[in-house]
């Protein structure tokens, strides 16, 4: 008896150590599910943690999708639990190690300082931190060089001035003529403060204390009647320099400076101490071709229009830029205000409400003005929608500079090349027989 009840024991004993195996293996699935649901809900929380500071519409999409996972894994946990454990039949293989890309750390942000960020102006120049300077192309830039252009040359001509270089000044110093010193009834293009015949305008400016540090007064700045003016004052401080140095600013003449770029460089440090001041200077002057300003007789266009404040063949004194009381009731930089502008000038005067171009015959004829179709120098002539260019609405009025031997006329206006820019044209005299000629009171 005692070997059979032994025999029991160790049977009884055998089946308790099998069974051992069992149970533990059913806690481990029980256990591991939800650890492992865990674990996981655990890494999307950190990434939707991660994601919250850049994006708060990407942390919800992750949140909900973190929760989501959550509650479908939990369910599987519950269900995988209420099924009594069965003994494995064959022995599970050991997990392999799942190779992962390593992922590289997050860069940090680099701060950005005001160092590092591009400097771009309105007249199209950009300064890159590494001091690369370049110029883009813009309308309201290449407007201002037409209104300028013939101008400068007159003057660089005259005063053995390179007028590529007073031009670049210019829409530097201006902001292409964004600066309201720069605009009427000021017109001072190269910000030179003082008098000029008695008149000047005070504005803000920030002067340099000698040691890099801005501070703020109040200067009187040049008052010019007009564009020319300035030009002309502007050549007049090259030439003659200061009281203390005549010959501060020789570099810029011709004789002594052999190209632009000379004449750039001998500027930088003594008109202006920004030390990138002939870099920029010089991008204006090659992306906007300004050394054609440089040449002693302007350029013709395909049409025959000369750009240009000036012609030999003119039978009056030159056009001086000069706005007149009254001309407000004109649209600025038109053809109307133009020639209104040109009559007064001259000594003669026309009404204020003259209307389009188109109109100045009619209008004339119905304020007592002497109007005809035969030419004649130091009238208004009006031409009518489509006629030689006229605009096809409001048409057009120029005035007329001389009369030639055949017949045909020279015209100046203004707008037909540009707003504001003032251009010479012949007329053939087929064409002049058709227009209306407004004689000034």
């Amino acid at each position: 008896m005692k070997r059979k009840i032994l025999s029991f024991q160790m049977i009884f004993a055998l089946l308790s150590v099998n069974l051992i195996p069992v149970a533990s293996y059913a806690d481990e699935l029980s256990q591991s599910g939800p650890s492992a649901i865990e674990d996981g809900s655990t890494t999307e929380s950190t990434e939707s943690s991660s994601t919250e500071e850049t994006s708060t519409s990407t942390t919800d999409s992750s949140t909900s999708g973190s929760e989501t996972s959550t509650t479908e894994s939990s369910d599987t946990g519950t269900t995988d639990s209420s099924v009594a454990p069965q003994p494995p039949t064959v022995s599970p293989e050991p997990e392999q190690p799942v190779e992962t890309a390593p992922v590289a750390p997050a860069a940090p942000e680099e701060e950005v300082t005001v160092d590092q960020v591009p400097v771009v102006t309105d007249n199209g120049l950009t300064v890159q931190p590494n001091q690369e300077i370049s110029v883009v192309k813009n309308e309201p830039t290449e407007n201002f060089i037409r209104r300028i252009g013939e101008k400068a040359r007159a003057v660089g001509q005259k005063n053995d001035l390179y007028a590529s270089v007073m031009i670049a000044q210019a829409i530097l110093e201006t902001g292409a003529g964004g600066s309201q010193l720069s605009q009427q009834p000021y017109h001072n293009l190269f910000g030179i403060k003082g008098e000029y015949k008695g008149e000047s305008v005070v504005f803000s400016t920030q002067e340099d204390d000698g040691s890099g540090n801005l501070y703020t007064i109040d200067a009187a700045f040049k008052q010019y009647p007009g564009y020319k003016e300035s030009f002309e004052d502007y050549a007049k401080l090259m030439k003659e320099g200061i009281d203390s140095n005549p010959e501060i600013y020789s570099g810029t003449w011709k004789k002594n400076a052999v190209t632009y770029q000379e004449a750039t460089k001998s500027l930088t440090g003594v008109y202006a101490t920004d030390t990138s001041y002939d870099q920029k200077l010089n991008a204006f002057i090659e992306e906007y071709n300004l050394t054609e300003y440089d040449k002693a007789q302007p350029s013709q266009t395909a049409s025959g229009m000369i750009i240009a404040d000036t012609h030999p063949d003119s039978d009056f004194e030159d056009y001086t830029g000069e706005t007149f009381s009254g001309s407000e009731a004109y649209a600025e930089g038109n053809c109307t205000q133009y020639v209104y502008n040109r009559v007064v000038q001259l000594g003669g005067s026309v009404e204020t409400m003259m209307g389009n171009g188109m109109d100045w015959g009619a209008t004339g004829k119905a304020n007592g003005y002497e109007v005809t179709n035969k030419p004649k120098a130091g009238t208004a002539v009006s031409f009518q929608p489509g006629v030689a260019g006229a605009d096809g609405t409001y048409g057009h009025v120029a005035f007329v500079e001389h009369v030639y031997e055949d017949g045909s006329i020279l015209i100046s206006e203004m707008n037909a090349a540009g707003l504001g820019v003032v251009s010479f044209r012949v007329i053939d005299q087929n064409t002049a027989n058709t227009l209306a000629y407004v004689t000034p009171k």
